[in-house]
């Protein structure tokens, strides 16, 4: 009659394959559009177009100033670039102003930038642009301080 003897290697074998276990692993993260792109480091960027503003003289040309800008992106891509505001009535390219009949047409390499519409860009070249005043050729503006408000942005997309 055979002896039912189990070895002494089966045993260890059994132990460990019976003394597995089992382990939970989590995966966490952020996910992002895109790398953030910085213009001017992040600061208010301000024309002043003075007191003597005469609006008979407000023809897209006069008065123009240049927007000082530097772009930053911290990755390699497409950049756009895309000018947000309010647009006026009479001009794609020209922000609202606090003065009805005003805006503020911004150029970009004496083209009107239209708003709200994204660019390509090379960052480490961007394109000059130009801010000016301009009326409505139908509502001529009434005299007093004027302000307007736009969001320079760049993003890769």
């Amino acid at each position: 009659m055979k002896s039912k003897h189990i070895s002494p290697l089966l045993w260890l074998a059994l132990a460990v394959a019976t003394s597995s276990q089992a382990v939970q692993v989590n995966f966490s993260g952020g996910l992002i559009e895109s790398v953030p792109c910085t213009i001017s480091g992040g600061q208010l960027l301000q024309l002043d177009f003075g007191n003597a503003v005469i609006i008979r003289n407000l023809n897209g040309v006069n008065y123009s100033k240049p927007i000082n800008y530097q772009i930053t992106c911290a990755d390699v891509g497409t950049v756009h670039l895309t000018l947000k505001g309010t647009e006026t009535s009479f001009d794609d390219a020209a922000i609202q102003t606090n003065v009805v009949g005003l805006g503020i047409r911004v150029n970009r390499g004496g083209v009107p930038f239209t708003l709200n519409t994204p660019i390509v860009v090379d960052p480490a070249s961007p394109p000059v642009l130009e801010a000016v005043p301009v009326a409505d050729p139908a509502n001529t503006p009434a005299t007093g301080v004027f302000n307007a408000t736009a969001t320079l942005m760049a993003d890769y997309q």
